[in-house]
């Protein structure tokens, strides 16, 4: 029987360890919802989560994306990596109609973004024809938020409202 009970332990802490991205989106979304974010949108795949919100009543931004990505395996090297996480955002605003002085400068900008490596932290502005969207992507550890049954992302969402704050105020020399 203590074979039979170490091999059962061993299959839940790999699936512990494996859910642990499950665990803080429920959190952030619960988290965000405290505070007057609405979810429209959840696309769960094994390894990615992705999660869009409305913020209502924000002057700036229309809607705001979060993707949690973390690659999982049973494997070794995914077990050494623990539990680190790629949390992706991009936060979108609209613009009723472009003139051609601001395509012209919307397609500068684009253009230059083509040649650059993305760097963790690092914000991207792209441009579409009414819409304009700042991206960035941050690395983070889920253990910090998220050990054993316990969870505690209040300070996950915390930082997440301000990487959001930071993408606005890129965003908001853009707005008409």
């Amino acid at each position: 029987m203590g074979f039979f009970k170490a091999m059962t332990n061993y299959a839940h802490k790999a699936e512990l360890r494996e859910s642990k991205d499950e665990i803080a989106v429920g959190g952030i979304i619960r988290g965000l919802a405290h505070r007057g974010w609405v979810c429209h949108r959840i696309v769960a795949h094994s390894d990615r989560q992705q999660l869009g919100f409305r913020l209502p009543g924000d002057p700036v931004l229309s809607a705001v994306y979060l993707v949690v990505d973390r690659r999982s395996g049973s494997g070794a090297i995914s077990a050494s990596m623990g539990s680190r996480t790629t949390l992706g955002f991009a936060a979108e605003m609209r613009n009723k109609v472009s003139d051609p002085d601001d395509l012209a400068a919307m397609w500068r900008t684009d253009l230059a973004n083509l040649f650059k490596i993305p760097v963790a932290g690092e914000v991207r502005v792209n441009h579409q024809l009414n819409t304009v969207l700042a991206r960035t992507h941050h690395l983070i550890d889920l253990d910090h938020y998220v050990q054993g049954n316990q969870v505690d992302v209040e300070p996950l969402v915390g930082w997440i409202v301000e990487q959001v704050d930071a993408l606005r105020e890129h965003l908001r020399p853009l707005k008409k």
